[in-house]
């Protein structure tokens, strides 16, 4: 008879790092598109969007991974 093993469970540090990475992709799109839209040129476009995205995404997708971790897994301690 097989023997069935849990999977591991993800690591704070982990959910973390995946979200900061999509909170940086995910500002970055946002501002890209409103100031396309707004009229802006591209390459000011560009140039704003890594900076919001650089200052912001990060830290907005490590919180919110923090969160979805706790709510999911329970505390980390």
């Amino acid at each position: 008879m097989a023997v069935i093993e849990a999977p591991p469970t993800p690591r704070l540090a982990s959910a973390l790092v995946t979200g900061a990475v999509i909170g940086f992709a995910v500002i970055f799109a946002i501002v890209c598109v409103a100031m396309l839209l707004a009229g802006a040129s591209v390459v000011t476009t560009l140039g704003m969007s890594l900076f919001v995205a650089a200052f912001g995404g990060p830290g907005f997708g490590t919180m919110f991974g923090a969160n979805w971790y706790v709510h999911r897994h329970g505390d980390s301690t």
